[in-house]
């Protein structure tokens, strides 16, 4: 049973982990008082953590402004497993965190600049498309985020895997380094 803040209860299906953790259907870690305890007694921040509301979390909440003065913790009630899976994603696709300047990118613009000629303009266009349908801009963000971040830290990553090597688009931002104009590639092996 889950206790919302506004004292619902609801039943939900989690999967638990060995160390306690519970998963919910929508991948999130939801954590129990005892695991939370943990990692504040090692020194880590434990705000915005989904948590099962229990008695220690009531009374630390209730309490921490006299002990803790110069920090608030605010914890994520476990959401109400209420939605399907892809609507819960798509709603929370909005409060990804990563800097501002990527989530205004214009991705096909972006794109376009790096092509060279026709046939890879045409198939920037083309899976664009396909991307814009899906409603999956913010996915390509964030990718060019995360391309660039670990280019600038050095980080190592693949060569390509599975059928996202077909995206031509993933090949500009550098997800991975398959070209797949050059291997003749269909866009429609990924996003099916």
């Amino acid at each position: 049973m889950y206790k919302s803040k506004n004292g619902s209860r609801k039943q939900f299906d989690m999967s638990e982990t060995e160390n306690g953790v519970k998963i919910n259907m929508y991948g999130q870690a939801i954590l129990p008082s005892e695991r939370l305890i943990e990692v504040l007694l090692q020194g880590k921040s434990i705000s915005h953590l989904n948590v099962i509301r229990d008695e220690e979390i009531e009374l630390y909440e209730k309490y921490q402004g006299e002990l803790l003065s110069d920090q608030t913790t605010v914890f994520l009630d476990a959401p109400p497993e209420e939605l399907d899976f892809d609507t819960f994603h798509k709603q929370r696709a909005d409060e990804w965190i990563f800097p501002i300047e990527y989530q205004q990118i214009d991705v096909l613009a972006w794109c376009l600049e790096k092509c060279k000629a026709e046939i890879e303009i045409d198939r920037v266009k083309e899976e664009f498309a396909l991307f814009q349908e899906r409603d999956q801009i913010i996915l390509l963000r964030l990718f060019i985020y995360l391309v660039s971040y670990m280019r600038k830290k050095g980080y190592v990553w693949g060569v390509g895997r599975g059928s996202s090597v077909s995206s031509y688009i993933l090949y500009l931002i550098g997800v991975h380094r398959v070209d797949s104009l050059k291997y003749g590639l269909d866009i429609k092996d990924y996003l099916k």
